[in-house]
């Protein structure tokens, strides 16, 4: 029987950070835990059972209460009742609890579904508080400018830098730290429950997409302004549990959008894509 262990470049929206405010703000001012590590297809035949989600707690002198915290996209998995997250600290959350644990030797929770599994073309993961509101959200994805070794290769997907925004792909990297742990020839790079060894490299200026985003916070219609596209483009609006609810094309040399998609009050990821770069910003609707 398996046993379950205890144990967020370039940013549109102008957001007030203090020292224990990061990737996304926490409701009322408190403190958000932060996805900063993501396995998501490691090289094993089958299921992947070494697939994992690091989550940190970035304050240095608040703990949280992680007790009704749940994944309402990409796994299915709620914390227990009492686990709290003490500053500073990690936890795991993967596939299989015991083997994980057998080969990192380092303590995780276990996602619902013994057949369940990350996406390898990427998804949207959302993590909620006990009073269902998105604290964190990472939408990853296997091309452009997310490192294609992720997928398969023996490589987690590392945030550098946890109080940078987890949403733009610039601001993760491939973990850097051979684990040696051997998986069909492949060696695996992960730092699970540890700060992340990686060297951010991030995308070239000509590639980037500089934006504003307003109003922000909106009673519904906003813009966005952007540097022009030398080629088509997309929008796509996405609701906190990953679901696309709108998209827009993007003409070649289009820099403004006027934007009236009847969202619903909630919380929203607008993904601004064209060939070179994939750049997401926080909505949010009153």
């Amino acid at each position: 029987m398996k046993t379950t262990l205890l144990s967020f470049s370039l940013v549109a929206i102008i957001l007030t950070i203090s020292l224990d405010a990061f990737a996304q703000p926490a409701p009322g001012g408190g403190v958000s835990p932060v996805i900063t590590e993501i396995m998501y297809n490691p090289p094993e035949a089958g299921n992947d059972t070494l697939e994992f989600i690091e989550i940190l707690n970035p304050s240095l002198t608040v703990t949280i209460n992680m007790t009704g915290y749940s994944f309402s996209s990409g796994i299915t998995y709620t914390f227990p009742d009492g686990f709290v997250l003490g500053t500073g600290e990690y936890v795991i959350v993967s596939g299989d609890s015991v083997i994980f644990e057998d080969a990192y030797g380092v303590p995780a929770f276990e996602w619902a579904g013994a057949t369940s599994s990350l996406s390898n073309s990427g998804e949207g993961l959302a993590l909620r508080n006990a009073s269902n509101t998105v604290v964190d959200t990472v939408f990853f994805d296997d091309a452009v400018a997310w490192p294609s070794e992720a997928d398969g290769d023996g490589y987690s997907l590392t945030l550098c830098d946890p109080t940078s925004d987890n949403n733009l792909p610039e601001s993760w990297t491939l973990s850097e730290n051979a684990t040696g742990i051997l998986i069909d020839g492949s060696e695996i790079f992960a730092d699970p429950n540890a700060a992340s060894t990686c060297t951010l490299t991030g995308i070239n200026d000509n590639e980037a997409i500089s934006t504003v985003v307003y109003p922000n916070p909106t009673e519904g219609a906003f813009s966005m302004k952007f540097e022009a596209f030398e080629n088509n483009g997309t929008l796509r609006v996405f609701n906190s549990v990953g679901q696309v609810v709108y998209t827009e094309t993007i003409a070649t040399g289009t820099s403004t959008l006027n934007i009236n998609a009847d969202l619903k009050s909630g919380f929203y990821i607008l993904s601004l894509e064209n060939d070179k770069s994939i750049e997401r910003h926080n909505l949010v609707v009153k």
